[in-house]
């Protein structure tokens, strides 16, 4: 957790690092109307996951907008999230404010907890340890092409669009902690 406090605006907090992200979306805030004076937007990071959980945000008061670089993080599922990307335009994100605002835009609910089975997750643990796979064929004592089905399968259940997406989403420190805490190894 980075036990960082958000910049507090009006009508958001915004949990950002990126100085030119939270300079933008300032100016945003500055120049929209709003109808609904409680209601607050929570724009944050993958980063500033964890401390925005640990906020504690009212979800009646509440929209929290995960702002992504491309990975949609479908294994997030603590709290309903929207989702948008860090590099919308202007006038792409206050289409986006308006329609959360009004309820047309859903939350990303992940419709079951994502859960991997002892054998998925090393089979992480061993990706993340940069094993080949008949390194990993191996170590399963399984045929290579059965290592590819647990790889698909544990792609598909992250979400992750591809083998870039998937390998990306391994080293983000979101996952990471995620991974600790819904799938301690016994």
């Amino acid at each position: 957790m980075n036990s960082m406090k958000p910049v507090q605006l009006a009508h958001a907090d915004l949990w950002l690092s990126d100085h030119y992200l939270r300079l933008g979306l300032e100016s945003i805030f500055a120049t929209m109307t709003f109808d609904s004076p409680s209601l607050r937007y929570v724009f944050f990071t993958e980063k500033h996951y964890a401390d925005v959980l640990a906020h504690r945000y009212d979800l009646n008061q509440h929209r929290l907008i995960l702002l992504t670089e491309g990975y949609l993080y479908n294994f997030l599922t603590d709290i309903p999230l929207h989702r948008l990307s860090a590099r919308a335009t202007v006038s792409e994100i206050e289409a986006f404010i308006a329609a959360i605002t009004y309820g047309k835009g859903r939350e990303s609910v992940a419709e079951k907890c994502v859960r991997f089975t002892a054998r998925e997750r090393l089979l992480i643990d061993l990706i993340k340890d940069g094993k080949k796979m008949a390194e990993m064929g191996a170590y399963f004592n399984v045929h290579t092409k059965t290592v590819y089905q647990i790889r698909q399968t544990v792609i598909r259940k992250m979400g992750c669009s591809g083998m870039i997406d998937f390998l990306q989403t391994l080293r983000s420190d979101v996952f990471s902690n995620w991974l600790v805490e819904n799938h301690r190894v016994h």
